[in-house]
């Protein structure tokens, strides 16, 4: 039996600027591709499963047109890889780096099981634009302060990218190794904000390059939709990061890329600090009846609980609503940010587990040597929704309040109908 190269996809789902599918290429055997999926009732996160499974489908079409056989596996995915790389006779396994603890523990492992059999297991940086260990201080250690880092990331995209044109499509030449090509298997169908796919995500580029000049004076106001929307395309790989890098760049676009700059950040800072993403400490101050009424959109400052309804309802938050949302969790109601930071992972349709742990940690003031500022729920409202229009949107049942009142319907309390609206749950 002809020896092959395995594929394993994971969160690089697409074709072009893929360095797994590169190198594959280039070994010059037959490929395979393998994705280990589930079923969005068996997630945590049923939303960004359905996404994924969509992004994976469009990649399975263009495989198959290759003669590329993708297979969708289930299951205990150590024990899935060795079965197909095994059955396959796969003389490697290719793969993007991983970066979560849980990740590198499965990798570790998977390793040890495909070396008992012969059988090299490679990764390739697919998920950033640098990879865990290109970005280093100048005594070889990883940076914990994002501003030093971002330097030093500016510094080497100039070197090292800066004018180099991200790899198109590897030509794929037409096999004909595989007879038979296994269907991809169907889900229930979901609704989402956003389709999935390689395809997808290059129109949402298209779509926000026009509003990359006003991007830094209207990304804090979330009824403007000034913001890309690229993060659930990034987080699933269906985009690659050092593309849009370059395309960011060569329009001058630096407010911008820095969103791309923090990525890498908070992915190196957790692959070089796991600790970071330690599970909820039990013995930590923790209000059961404080956490239901934020998750639930019912803390009584309208425009907390207009994001915390939008998150719940579509999967998605503009940054500057995350930032507040979490601060009012960390800072205000001084509760653990590991409840908060579970709770956005498990609705976020662009969850990735090192830009929600770095962001919830730098909201509660452990990524920063500075204290962050943080502004009163009714300023923030006034600063980031002035008009109140994304609290009319959110909250129907203060729609019909002035913009003099929106923002603090408590102080009017007798003057209005907030239609049942719950009272602050806390005095600040």
């Amino acid at each position: 039996m002809q020896k092959i190269t395995l594929i394993w996809f994971r969160r690089n789902l697409r074709l072009s600027d893929n360095a797994v599918l590169r190198h594959a290429v280039a070994r010059g055997l037959p490929l395979a591709a393998m994705y280990a999926w589930q079923r969005p009732s068996e997630s945590v996160n049923p939303r960004q499963t359905a996404f994924h499974h969509q992004a994976a489908a469009e990649l399975s079409a263009k495989l198959s047109a290759k003669g590329v056989p993708l297979f969708a596996v289930q299951g205990n995915v150590a024990e899935a890889v060795l079965d197909l790389a095994t059955r396959l006779n796969a003389q490697s396994v290719l793969a993007d780096e991983a970066y979560t603890p849980s990740e590198t523990e499965c990798d570790n492992r998977i390793w040890r099981l495909l070396d008992a059999q012969g059988i090299a297991f490679e990764r390739f940086n697919d998920r950033t634009v640098f990879a865990k260990a290109d970005i280093m201080s100048e005594h070889g250690r990883p940076y914990l302060e994002f501003v030093p880092y971002k330097q030093a990331w500016l510094h080497a995209f100039k070197q090292q990218i800066v004018g180099q044109r991200p790899s198109e499509q590897p030509d794929i030449p037409f096999q004909t190794a595989f007879a038979d090509l296994p269907p991809f298997p169907e889900i229930e169908p979901a609704a989402l904000m956003q389709q999935g796919g390689e395809q997808a995500a290059w129109r949402q580029w298209r779509q926000f390059v026009p509003q990359l000049g006003v991007y830094p004076l209207l990304k804090d106001f979330p009824t403007k939709k000034a913001t890309s929307q690229l993060g659930v395309y990034l987080s699933a790989g269906c985009i690659s990061p050092r593309a849009l890098a370059a395309e960011a760049a060569a329009r001058g676009a630096h407010d911008w890329l820095q969103n791309l700059i923090r990525r890498d950040f908070y992915q190196q800072w957790l692959f070089h600090y796991p600790e970071a993403a330690r599970q909820i400490d039990e013995d930590a101050a923790f209000n059961a009846d404080f956490f239901c009424r934020w998750a639930q959109g019912k803390t009584g400052f309208p425009l907390i609980d207009a994001a915390m309804r939008y998150l719940q309802r579509s999967g998605w938050l503009p940054p500057v609503l995350r930032q507040t949302a979490a601060q009012f969790w960390c800072v205000t109601l001084q509760q653990p940010w590991q409840h908060g930071a579970r709770w956005f992972a498990h609705n976020q349709l662009d969850d990735d587990a090192a830009v929600n742990l770095g962001n919830w940690q730098t909201a509660a003031g452990l990524l920063s040597l500075h204290a962050p500022r943080v502004l009163h729920p009714t300023v923030a409202a006034q600063q980031f929704d002035p008009d109140g229009t994304f609290i009319r949107r959110h909250l129907p049942e203060l729609a019909h309040l002035p913009k003099d009142v929106i923002h603090a319907p408590w102080l009017a309390r007798g003057d209005v109908d907030s239609h049942g609206y719950p009272l602050p749950m806390v005095e600040i």
